[in-house]
């Protein structure tokens, strides 16, 4: 590796610039903007109504329970096995995919 005689030196004229704003104090150069200002589409609005609904719905329905509850006390309940299995066989296979 050949190191050259003369090293060029680094340009300094951004350093002298950086000094001078320094001396001479911070400048207001332009206004700056007070309030920024966001538009929402009517998509966008409709979206965020949705969702809105869409947390109103709870997540368990009472009714249903409490009607499955019932039949269980009253022992007119009656499960069938092999739609069961399926939906287990279904929701497996659906988590094994996803």
């Amino acid at each position: 590796m050949r190191i050259p005689d003369k090293i060029e030196a680094a340009p300094i004229g951004g350093l002298q610039s950086v000094a001078r704003v320094r001396e001479r104090g911070f400048e207001k150069t332009e206004e700056v903007q007070k309030n920024d200002q966001v538009t929402v589409s009517e998509k966008g609005k409709e979206i965020g109504r949705l969702q809105q609904e869409a947390q109103k719905i709870p997540d368990i329905r009472a009714d249903k329970v409490d009607e499955v509850k019932d039949k269980i006390k009253a022992g007119t309940y009656n499960v069938k096995g092999e739609a069961v299995a399926g939906k287990m066989l279904k929701e497996a296979i659906i988590d094994s995919i996803v």
